[in-house]
Protein backbone atom coordinates (compact mmCIF):
# COMPACT_ATOMS: atom_id res chain seq x y z
CA UNK A 1 0.00 0.00 0.00
CA UNK A 2 1.52 3.28 -1.15
CA UNK A 3 -1.52 5.58 -1.24
CA UNK A 4 -0.28 9.13 -0.78
CA UNK A 5 -1.49 11.01 2.30
CA UNK A 6 -3.68 14.03 1.78
CA UNK A 7 -1.71 17.26 2.16
CA UNK A 8 -3.61 19.91 4.09
CA UNK A 9 -3.65 23.18 2.16
CA UNK A 10 -4.44 25.58 5.00
CA UNK A 11 -3.33 25.84 8.62
CA UNK A 12 -3.12 22.49 10.37
CA UNK A 13 -5.94 21.88 12.81
CA UNK A 14 -3.74 20.89 15.73
CA UNK A 15 -6.11 20.50 18.66
CA UNK A 16 -8.27 23.56 18.01
CA UNK A 17 -10.92 21.98 15.78
CA UNK A 18 -10.87 18.40 17.03
CA UNK A 19 -13.56 17.02 19.31
CA UNK A 20 -11.48 15.77 22.27
CA UNK A 21 -14.13 13.45 23.72
CA UNK A 22 -14.18 9.69 23.18
CA UNK A 23 -16.36 7.27 25.06
CA UNK A 24 -14.63 5.33 27.81
CA UNK A 25 -11.68 7.66 28.43
CA UNK A 26 -10.88 10.74 30.48
CA UNK A 27 -7.84 12.99 30.55
CA UNK A 28 -6.11 15.52 32.78
CA UNK A 29 -2.91 17.53 33.15
CA UNK A 30 -1.13 19.33 35.98
CA UNK A 31 2.14 21.17 36.54
CA UNK A 32 4.32 19.13 38.86
CA UNK A 33 7.53 21.13 38.50
CA UNK A 34 9.51 19.05 36.01
CA UNK A 35 9.56 21.84 33.43
CA UNK A 36 11.56 24.99 34.05
CA UNK A 37 8.87 27.21 32.55
CA UNK A 38 6.17 26.11 35.02
CA UNK A 39 3.82 24.80 32.34
CA UNK A 40 1.70 21.68 32.76
CA UNK A 41 4.09 18.76 32.44
CA UNK A 42 2.22 15.70 33.69
CA UNK A 43 -0.50 14.13 31.57
CA UNK A 44 -3.02 11.43 32.37
CA UNK A 45 -5.24 9.29 30.22
CA UNK A 46 -7.43 6.96 32.23
CA UNK A 47 -9.96 4.41 31.02
CA UNK A 48 -13.17 3.78 32.92
CA UNK A 49 -12.02 0.18 33.33
CA UNK A 50 -9.18 -1.99 32.07
CA UNK A 51 -9.26 -2.04 28.25
CA UNK A 52 -7.55 -3.92 25.44
CA UNK A 53 -4.27 -2.34 24.34
CA UNK A 54 -1.32 -2.60 21.98
CA UNK A 55 1.85 -0.58 21.51
CA UNK A 56 4.98 0.03 19.48
CA UNK A 57 8.25 1.45 20.77
CA UNK A 58 11.56 2.94 19.71
CA UNK A 59 14.10 0.70 18.00
CA UNK A 60 16.95 2.77 19.45
CA UNK A 61 19.17 0.49 21.54
CA UNK A 62 19.53 3.32 24.04
CA UNK A 63 15.91 3.12 25.15
CA UNK A 64 14.49 5.03 28.10
CA UNK A 65 13.33 3.54 31.40
CA UNK A 66 9.62 4.19 30.64
CA UNK A 67 10.00 2.34 27.34
CA UNK A 68 11.36 -0.69 29.17
CA UNK A 69 8.53 -0.59 31.71
CA UNK A 70 5.74 0.06 29.21
CA UNK A 71 6.96 -2.70 26.88
CA UNK A 72 6.87 -5.12 29.80
CA UNK A 73 3.46 -4.03 31.08
CA UNK A 74 1.68 -4.05 27.72
CA UNK A 75 2.53 -7.70 27.09
CA UNK A 76 -0.64 -8.55 29.01
CA UNK A 77 -2.66 -6.65 26.41
CA UNK A 78 -4.63 -4.70 29.02
CA UNK A 79 -4.28 -1.12 30.25
CA UNK A 80 -6.07 1.34 32.49
CA UNK A 81 -3.69 4.31 32.81
CA UNK A 82 -1.28 6.20 30.57
CA UNK A 83 0.97 8.42 32.69
CA UNK A 84 3.19 10.72 30.65
CA UNK A 85 5.52 13.56 31.55
CA UNK A 86 7.49 16.19 29.70
CA UNK A 87 10.47 17.94 31.25
CA UNK A 88 12.72 14.87 31.27
CA UNK A 89 13.17 11.76 29.12
CA UNK A 90 14.47 9.53 31.94
CA UNK A 91 16.78 7.96 29.32
CA UNK A 92 20.41 6.98 29.92
CA UNK A 93 19.64 6.97 33.65
CA UNK A 94 20.46 3.35 34.55
CA UNK A 95 18.90 1.53 37.47
CA UNK A 96 18.04 4.79 39.26
CA UNK A 97 15.87 5.89 36.33
CA UNK A 98 14.14 2.52 36.15
CA UNK A 99 13.34 2.57 39.86
CA UNK A 100 12.03 6.14 39.64
CA UNK A 101 9.73 5.14 36.79
CA UNK A 102 8.43 2.13 38.71
CA UNK A 103 7.75 4.20 41.83
CA UNK A 104 5.64 6.61 39.81
CA UNK A 105 3.75 3.71 38.25
CA UNK A 106 3.17 2.03 41.60
CA UNK A 107 1.65 5.19 43.03
CA UNK A 108 -0.52 5.67 39.93
CA UNK A 109 -1.74 2.09 40.26
CA UNK A 110 -2.56 2.70 43.93
CA UNK A 111 -4.54 5.87 43.19
CA UNK A 112 -6.35 4.25 40.25
CA UNK A 113 -6.90 1.02 42.20
CA UNK A 114 -5.60 -1.13 39.37
CA UNK A 115 -2.76 -3.65 38.89
CA UNK A 116 0.69 -2.18 38.27
CA UNK A 117 0.83 -3.78 34.81
CA UNK A 118 -2.17 -1.68 33.73
CA UNK A 119 -0.13 1.53 34.07
CA UNK A 120 1.84 2.55 30.96
CA UNK A 121 4.50 5.23 31.59
CA UNK A 122 5.95 7.62 28.98
CA UNK A 123 8.48 10.42 29.28
CA UNK A 124 9.91 13.09 26.99
CA UNK A 125 12.52 15.78 27.37
CA UNK A 126 16.23 16.01 28.10
CA UNK A 127 18.24 12.77 28.00
CA UNK A 128 20.47 11.85 30.92
CA UNK A 129 18.44 13.18 33.84
CA UNK A 130 16.83 10.80 36.33
CA UNK A 131 13.09 11.35 36.65
CA UNK A 132 12.11 13.27 39.80
CA UNK A 133 9.33 10.84 40.64
CA UNK A 134 8.64 12.49 44.00
CA UNK A 135 7.21 15.51 42.18
CA UNK A 136 5.04 13.24 40.07
CA UNK A 137 3.79 11.11 42.96
CA UNK A 138 2.84 14.19 44.97
CA UNK A 139 0.54 15.39 42.19
CA UNK A 140 -1.15 12.12 41.30
CA UNK A 141 -4.21 12.48 43.60
CA UNK A 142 -4.91 15.92 42.11
CA UNK A 143 -4.28 14.63 38.59
CA UNK A 144 -6.73 11.74 38.87
CA UNK A 145 -9.34 13.84 40.67
CA UNK A 146 -9.36 16.40 37.84
CA UNK A 147 -9.73 13.89 34.99
CA UNK A 148 -12.79 14.46 32.81
CA UNK A 149 -14.13 13.97 29.28
CA UNK A 150 -12.59 17.24 28.04
CA UNK A 151 -9.20 16.66 29.65
CA UNK A 152 -7.56 14.87 26.73
CA UNK A 153 -6.82 18.21 25.05
CA UNK A 154 -4.96 19.34 28.17
CA UNK A 155 -3.05 16.06 28.20
CA UNK A 156 -1.96 16.74 24.62
CA UNK A 157 -0.54 20.07 25.77
CA UNK A 158 1.30 18.65 28.76
CA UNK A 159 3.43 16.26 26.69
CA UNK A 160 4.77 18.99 24.38
CA UNK A 161 8.48 19.82 24.46
CA UNK A 162 9.65 21.88 21.48
CA UNK A 163 6.24 21.50 19.82
CA UNK A 164 4.70 24.78 18.65
CA UNK A 165 1.13 23.50 18.97
CA UNK A 166 -0.92 20.63 20.39
CA UNK A 167 -1.45 17.77 17.99
CA UNK A 168 -4.78 15.94 17.89
CA UNK A 169 -6.67 14.19 15.09
CA UNK A 170 -9.89 12.25 14.74
CA UNK A 171 -11.57 9.85 12.31
CA UNK A 172 -14.60 7.59 12.20
CA UNK A 173 -15.42 4.18 10.75
CA UNK A 174 -18.45 1.91 10.45
CA UNK A 175 -18.04 -1.60 11.83
CA UNK A 176 -21.03 -3.97 11.99
CA UNK A 177 -23.27 -0.98 11.38
CA UNK A 178 -21.84 0.74 14.46
CA UNK A 179 -20.10 4.11 14.31
CA UNK A 180 -16.59 3.78 15.69
CA UNK A 181 -14.41 6.75 16.62
CA UNK A 182 -10.62 7.03 16.73
CA UNK A 183 -8.92 9.91 18.52
CA UNK A 184 -5.18 10.51 18.56
CA UNK A 185 -3.00 12.92 20.52
CA UNK A 186 0.72 13.23 20.01
CA UNK A 187 3.89 15.22 20.48
CA UNK A 188 6.86 15.43 18.19
CA UNK A 189 8.92 18.13 16.47
CA UNK A 190 12.59 17.14 16.66
CA UNK A 191 14.63 13.92 16.67
CA UNK A 192 12.25 12.70 14.00
CA UNK A 193 13.16 9.81 11.77
CA UNK A 194 11.98 6.25 11.16
CA UNK A 195 11.44 3.70 12.36
CA UNK A 196 8.69 4.86 14.69
CA UNK A 197 9.90 8.43 14.17
CA UNK A 198 10.34 10.34 17.43
CA UNK A 199 7.13 10.77 19.23
CA UNK A 200 4.73 10.06 21.97
CA UNK A 201 1.37 9.16 20.48
CA UNK A 202 -1.71 7.93 22.28
CA UNK A 203 -4.58 6.65 20.14
CA UNK A 204 -7.94 5.91 21.72
CA UNK A 205 -10.90 4.18 20.13
CA UNK A 206 -14.32 3.11 21.31
CA UNK A 207 -14.13 0.02 19.08
CA UNK A 208 -14.18 -3.45 20.57
CA UNK A 209 -11.02 -5.29 19.50
CA UNK A 210 -8.60 -7.82 20.94
CA UNK A 211 -4.97 -6.88 21.66
CA UNK A 212 -3.94 -9.03 18.71
CA UNK A 213 -6.30 -7.21 16.34
CA UNK A 214 -5.17 -3.84 17.70
CA UNK A 215 -1.55 -4.82 17.15
CA UNK A 216 -2.23 -5.69 13.51
CA UNK A 217 -4.07 -2.43 12.88
CA UNK A 218 -1.46 -0.35 14.66
CA UNK A 219 1.46 -1.88 12.77
CA UNK A 220 -0.20 -1.21 9.43
CA UNK A 221 -1.13 2.35 10.33
CA UNK A 222 2.34 3.20 11.62
CA UNK A 223 3.96 1.85 8.44
CA UNK A 224 1.82 4.30 6.45
CA UNK A 225 2.50 7.28 8.71
CA UNK A 226 5.11 7.58 11.46
CA UNK A 227 7.56 5.27 9.71
CA UNK A 228 7.57 7.63 6.72
CA UNK A 229 8.53 10.97 8.22
CA UNK A 230 11.80 12.75 8.88
CA UNK A 231 12.83 16.10 10.31
CA UNK A 232 16.50 15.74 11.18
CA UNK A 233 17.37 12.07 10.74
CA UNK A 234 17.85 11.49 14.48
CA UNK A 235 16.07 8.71 16.37
CA UNK A 236 14.81 9.23 19.91
CA UNK A 237 15.24 7.07 22.98
CA UNK A 238 11.59 7.36 24.02
CA UNK A 239 9.36 6.74 20.98
CA UNK A 240 6.08 5.20 22.08
CA UNK A 241 2.72 4.79 20.41
CA UNK A 242 -0.11 3.23 22.41
CA UNK A 243 -3.52 2.13 21.14
CA UNK A 244 -6.33 1.56 23.68
CA UNK A 245 -9.84 0.32 22.84
CA UNK A 246 -12.74 0.87 25.26
CA UNK A 247 -15.28 -1.30 23.39
CA UNK A 248 -18.05 1.25 23.99
CA UNK A 249 -19.07 1.29 20.30
CA UNK A 250 -20.54 -2.18 20.93
CA UNK A 251 -19.42 -3.66 17.61
CA UNK A 252 -18.71 -7.38 17.44
CA UNK A 253 -15.27 -7.67 19.00
CA UNK A 254 -12.56 -7.78 16.35
CA UNK A 255 -10.38 -10.82 16.92
CA UNK A 256 -8.26 -10.94 13.77
CA UNK A 257 -8.03 -9.85 10.15
CA UNK A 258 -11.16 -9.11 8.16
CA UNK A 259 -13.44 -6.32 6.89
CA UNK A 260 -14.01 -4.89 10.36
CA UNK A 261 -10.31 -4.63 11.07
CA UNK A 262 -9.74 -3.06 7.65
CA UNK A 263 -12.26 -0.34 8.50
CA UNK A 264 -10.60 0.30 11.86
CA UNK A 265 -7.15 0.33 10.23
CA UNK A 266 -8.29 2.88 7.65
CA UNK A 267 -9.53 5.25 10.35
CA UNK A 268 -6.43 4.66 12.47
CA UNK A 269 -4.19 5.33 9.46
CA UNK A 270 -6.00 8.59 8.72
CA UNK A 271 -5.44 9.76 12.30
CA UNK A 272 -1.78 8.74 12.29
CA UNK A 273 -1.14 10.38 8.92
CA UNK A 274 -2.67 13.64 10.11
CA UNK A 275 -0.56 13.56 13.27
CA UNK A 276 2.56 12.63 11.30
CA UNK A 277 2.01 15.54 8.93
CA UNK A 278 1.62 17.89 11.88
CA UNK A 279 4.93 16.66 13.30
CA UNK A 280 6.86 17.28 10.10
CA UNK A 281 5.26 20.69 9.57
CA UNK A 282 6.12 21.50 13.20
CA UNK A 283 9.68 20.21 12.79
CA UNK A 284 11.97 22.27 14.99
CA UNK A 285 12.35 25.56 13.13
CA UNK A 286 10.63 24.14 10.05
CA UNK A 287 8.76 26.36 7.64
CA UNK A 288 8.02 23.98 4.77
CA UNK A 289 7.24 20.29 4.29
CA UNK A 290 7.75 18.16 1.19
CA UNK A 291 5.90 15.00 0.27
CA UNK A 292 8.61 13.08 -1.57
CA UNK A 293 7.34 10.30 -3.83
CA UNK A 294 9.69 8.02 -5.74
CA UNK A 295 8.18 5.90 -8.51
CA UNK A 296 9.70 3.66 -11.16
CA UNK A 297 12.29 2.17 -8.81
CA UNK A 298 13.63 -1.34 -9.24
CA UNK A 299 11.80 -2.36 -6.06
CA UNK A 300 10.19 -0.85 -2.94
CA UNK A 301 13.30 -1.30 -0.82
CA UNK A 302 15.36 0.79 -3.24
CA UNK A 303 12.63 3.43 -3.40
CA UNK A 304 12.53 3.65 0.39
CA UNK A 305 16.28 4.09 0.77
CA UNK A 306 16.43 6.74 -1.94
CA UNK A 307 13.41 8.59 -0.52
CA UNK A 308 15.03 8.95 2.87
CA UNK A 309 18.40 9.83 1.38
CA UNK A 310 16.73 12.79 -0.33
CA UNK A 311 14.55 13.70 2.65
CA UNK A 312 17.51 13.66 5.06
CA UNK A 313 19.92 15.56 2.80
CA UNK A 314 20.85 18.94 4.39
CA UNK A 315 21.33 20.40 0.92
CA UNK A 316 17.86 19.32 -0.19
CA UNK A 317 16.38 20.59 3.07
CA UNK A 318 18.01 24.02 2.76
CA UNK A 319 16.84 24.30 -0.85
CA UNK A 320 13.35 23.48 0.34
CA UNK A 321 13.61 26.26 2.93
CA UNK A 322 14.52 28.86 0.29
CA UNK A 323 12.28 27.75 -1.49
CA UNK A 324 14.48 26.73 -4.42
CA UNK A 325 13.36 24.07 -6.95
CA UNK A 326 16.86 22.61 -6.93
CA UNK A 327 16.07 19.22 -8.43
CA UNK A 328 19.78 18.59 -9.03
CA UNK A 329 20.40 18.29 -5.29
CA UNK A 330 17.65 15.69 -5.08
CA UNK A 331 19.14 13.55 -7.83
CA UNK A 332 22.63 14.00 -6.37
CA UNK A 333 21.43 12.72 -2.98
CA UNK A 334 19.75 9.77 -4.69
CA UNK A 335 22.82 8.99 -6.78
CA UNK A 336 25.10 9.07 -3.75
CA UNK A 337 22.82 6.70 -1.82
CA UNK A 338 22.67 4.39 -4.85
CA UNK A 339 26.46 4.24 -4.84
CA UNK A 340 26.65 3.58 -1.09
CA UNK A 341 23.97 0.88 -1.13
CA UNK A 342 24.66 -0.51 -4.63
CA UNK A 343 21.14 0.33 -5.80
CA UNK A 344 19.98 0.48 -9.43
CA UNK A 345 20.09 4.11 -10.61
CA UNK A 346 20.47 5.53 -14.11
CA UNK A 347 20.40 9.36 -14.24
CA UNK A 348 19.45 9.43 -17.93
CA UNK A 349 16.18 7.67 -17.09
CA UNK A 350 15.13 9.95 -14.22
CA UNK A 351 12.43 12.61 -14.31
CA UNK A 352 11.56 15.09 -11.52
CA UNK A 353 8.31 16.97 -10.91
CA UNK A 354 7.85 19.69 -8.29
CA UNK A 355 4.23 20.60 -7.66
CA UNK A 356 3.37 18.74 -10.87
CA UNK A 357 5.83 20.78 -12.95
CA UNK A 358 8.50 18.79 -14.84
CA UNK A 359 11.84 20.35 -13.85
CA UNK A 360 14.28 17.48 -14.47
CA UNK A 361 13.92 15.50 -17.69
CA UNK A 362 16.06 12.38 -18.20
CA UNK A 363 18.84 13.67 -15.98
CA UNK A 364 18.91 17.21 -17.39
CA UNK A 365 17.07 20.50 -16.84
CA UNK A 366 13.64 20.56 -18.46
CA UNK A 367 13.70 24.35 -18.92
CA UNK A 368 14.49 27.53 -17.05
CA UNK A 369 10.84 28.54 -17.35
CA UNK A 370 9.76 25.31 -15.68
CA UNK A 371 12.14 25.93 -12.77
CA UNK A 372 10.84 29.45 -12.32
CA UNK A 373 7.25 28.21 -12.33
CA UNK A 374 8.12 25.51 -9.80
CA UNK A 375 9.81 28.12 -7.58
CA UNK A 376 6.60 30.15 -7.54
CA UNK A 377 4.56 27.01 -6.79
CA UNK A 378 6.82 26.19 -3.82
CA UNK A 379 5.87 29.30 -1.87
CA UNK A 380 3.20 27.41 0.08
CA UNK A 381 4.00 25.51 3.30
CA UNK A 382 3.45 22.02 1.89
CA UNK A 383 4.75 20.93 -1.51
CA UNK A 384 4.87 17.71 -3.51
CA UNK A 385 7.87 16.23 -5.30
CA UNK A 386 7.85 13.16 -7.52
CA UNK A 387 10.93 11.47 -8.92
CA UNK A 388 10.49 8.68 -11.44
CA UNK A 389 13.55 6.46 -11.88
CA UNK A 390 12.32 4.67 -15.02
CA UNK A 391 13.54 1.30 -13.83
CA UNK A 392 10.57 -0.71 -12.56
CA UNK A 393 7.42 -0.71 -10.44
CA UNK A 394 8.88 0.07 -7.01
CA UNK A 395 7.61 3.16 -5.21
CA UNK A 396 7.69 4.79 -1.80
CA UNK A 397 6.85 8.13 -0.20
CA UNK A 398 8.04 10.08 2.82
CA UNK A 399 7.21 13.43 4.38
CA UNK A 400 10.28 15.58 5.12
CA UNK A 401 10.79 19.02 6.63
CA UNK A 402 13.08 21.80 5.45
CA UNK A 403 16.07 23.06 7.45
CA UNK A 404 17.00 26.62 8.28
CA UNK A 405 18.71 28.71 10.97
CA UNK A 406 15.82 28.27 13.41
CA UNK A 407 16.65 24.58 13.90
CA UNK A 408 20.12 25.46 15.19
CA UNK A 409 18.84 28.34 17.30
CA UNK A 410 16.31 26.10 19.02
CA UNK A 411 18.61 23.16 19.65
CA UNK A 412 21.67 25.01 20.93
CA UNK A 413 19.50 26.44 23.70
CA UNK A 414 17.48 23.29 24.45
CA UNK A 415 19.20 22.49 27.78
CA UNK A 416 19.91 26.06 28.88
Amino acid sequence: MNDLPKLHDGPLKGAAQVDPVIDGFKGAAVACGLRKDGREDLALIVADHAVDAAGLFTTNRLFAAPVAVAKNHIQAGRARVILANSGGANAATGQAGLEACLRACQEAARVADCPLTEVLPCSTGVIGQVLDDQKIRAKLPELFASADDQGLARAAGAIMTTDAFRKMARAEAIIDGKKVSVLGLAKGAGMIRPDMATLLCFVLTDAAASPQALGLALGRAVEQSFNRITVDGDMSTNDTILLLASGRAANTRLEGDGPGLSALTEALTAVCQDLAQMMVCDGEGAGRMALLHITGAADQSSARKLCFAIGNSPLVKTALASPDPYWGRMLSAAGAEAARENLPFQPEKTRVWIEGILVGDHGARASLEAEEAAGRAMQKPRVSVRIDLGLGQGQYWVMASDLDHNYITLNVSYRS
